[in-house]
């Protein structure tokens, strides 16, 4: 008799910061904002304690779409064409784990926000949806014979910190409102989802930042740094404690998490900085504390340990294909796919990939046309050497047509130059006051900016200073890698572009901070 393959669990926790996993021993955010690592997550420490772990594991993007579909279809962006949440979708030939795992026998589910059903292309395989993991319960107790694939992707550590949008009484959200009136003198309406400020006016989760810091005085930023870094710890216990041990515990009740794969990761990290508080969440931009990210898999057989190299979550794909049996789905795709699987590395304790290549792209629209824009490349290597490079896309902002000297302003003020663009941030700033031309400055930009930078994230895992290259070195070094990173970006548009968005869709992704409802 065949045996009978296992289910496969694929757990997003969106915006997980690697350092706040109790089996992490790095702690640099808690370093920098002085405070011990106090996290009470039985749920998450329960499943490390029994899987193999991935201490150094990077994601390939700072911000959603772009990561998550790299991660389920084992390609970068050259390869699926996912590059925002909107005007984007995945290309038709490209297949992702829900279809592999439908086309090998899987029943498949998945547990997630409309955004993944509009123009994303990322549903296809995807048998069942819904907005909670009881579909997914369910599915697991029916009397069918054939194994379950499910990709959960879970908000609730996402901001707004401290919400959550699981409409469950166990989390009623009177934590988060307390916490906003303590600390910011904000009233929230549980009922309307508002906050109602000292004045009277109102303003929806959309405008959670903005209207948090307009809450808090210019010389209290440092202070409410730490006060949101606190929420956001608390919006991980209250996940975990809750929400996470209420999964984990009905999978062992049921008796399926034994004999299950089960991967935990997150698709990006976090930032909330004192030094930088006008920079608050996640994005375009490329830094070790977006990037690295918790990863663990849980799966009969496999012996918890930590797995030292560097690991991408590119290789995901692969890796739990082989482990349900299933690589010769893999094996047989006749396109260039950029994972590898990480089984070697857990047998071997030698890496899968020399490298990984991570970036940051935006969707610039105008009237009826859109097109991509590149933000920033980087490779990060098994040394722990980050290679960040730029461009021109310096000259363009995020969402609009602008001119250089306005490009430049946006990210001075910011406080995107401390992590982008650290040599230049003063200069351009300066040049700016002095009102010099779009031609001078763009010259300025030409001589002081450096395209590529090196940063040794071992040490700085904060990135504050990069090394200080000769210029020969430099040259050296853009040169030695300028042609693998063109060919993992790819020639032409990365994006596979595809017209508008859904207002359902957009009301939620704005109530999570990625656009303007």
């Amino acid at each position: 008799m065949t045996a009978r393959r296992p289910h496969v669990l694929l757990i997003c926790i969106d915006a997980l910061r690697y350092d706040c996993v109790n089996w992490q021993p790095q702690t640099p955010y808690f370093d920098l904002f002085n405070l011990p690592r106090r996290l009470t997550t039985p749920a998450l420490d329960a499943l490390a304690a029994q899987s193999v772990r991935f201490p150094r594991a990077v994601s390939h993007a700072g911000y959603t779409p772009l990561s998550l579909a790299t991660t389920l279809t084992g390609a970068y962006a050259r390869g699926h064409g996912v590059i925002d949440f909107q005007n984007t979708t995945c290309r038709p030939h490209v297949r992702s784990l829900p279809e592999l795992f439908a086309a090998g026998g899987y029943r498949t589910a998945a547990v997630c926000g409309p955004e993944w059903f509009g123009s994303l292309g990322l549903s296809r395989g995807v048998q069942r949806v819904g907005q909670d993991e009881r579909v997914v319960l369910d599915a697991l107790a029916e009397p069918d014979d054939s194994p379950l694939f499910a990709f959960l992707h879970f908000n609730d550590v996402h901001s707004p910190y401290g919400y959550t949008f699981w409409d469950d009484a166990a989390c009623d959200n009177r934590d988060f409102a307390l916490f906003m009136w303590t600390h910011f003198g904000l009233q929230f309406d549980l009922a309307a989802r508002e906050f109602v400020d000292r004045q009277g006016r109102r303003a929806g989760l959309d405008q959670w930042d903005g209207i948090v810091a307009s809450a808090c005085p210019a010389d209290r930023q440092a202070e409410r740094s730490l006060l949101l870094f606190k929420a956001y710890l608390h919006g991980i216990d209250k996940f975990d404690q809750v929400r996470l041990a209420r999964f984990v515990n009905a999978l062992g009740r049921s008796g399926v998490l034994d004999s299950s794969i089960v991967c935990v990761f997150a698709d990006h990290g976090e930032i909330v900085a004192p030094r930088m508080p006008w920079v608050l969440g996640h994005g375009k931009f490329l830094t070790e504390q977006l990037q690295r990210v918790p990863l663990m898999i849980r799966a009969p057989g496999l012996r918890p340990r930590d797995v030292a190299p560097l690991a991408g979550l590119v290789d995901l794909a692969p890796t739990l294909l082989e482990l349900a049996g299933l690589e010769r789905r893999w094996d047989a795709l006749d396109y260039e796919r950029d994972g590898r699987s990480l089984i070697p590395a857990m047998e071997s304790n030698r890496p899968a990939q020399p490298h990984y290549f991570q970036e940051g792209w935006s969707v610039r629209v105008a009237a009826d046309r859109a097109w991509p824009t590149l933000f920033q490349r980087a490779v990060r290597t098994q040394d722990d050497r980050l290679l960040l490079a730029h461009g021109t896309e310096l000259a363009a902002s995020e969402y609009e047509e602008m001119s250089l000297e306005a490009a430049a302003r946006y990210f001075v003020e910011r406080g995107l130059g401390e992590i982008a663009y650290p040599q230049t941030c003063g200069e351009l700033a300066g040049h700016l006051r002095a009102g010099v031309s779009r031609a001078a400055l763009a010259a300025e930009i030409e001589r002081a900016h450096p395209r590529f930078q090196c940063f040794d994230v071992a040490g700085d895992p904060l990135m504050r200073t990069p090394r200080v290259l000769t210029r020969s070195t430099a040259t050296a070094l853009e040169r030695g890698w300028a042609d693998e990173i063109e060919r993992l970006t790819g020639t032409g548009n990365a994006a596979g572009l595809t017209a508008g968005t859904e207002d359902a869709i957009l009301k939620h992704l704005g109530e999570l901070g990625y656009v303007e409802a």
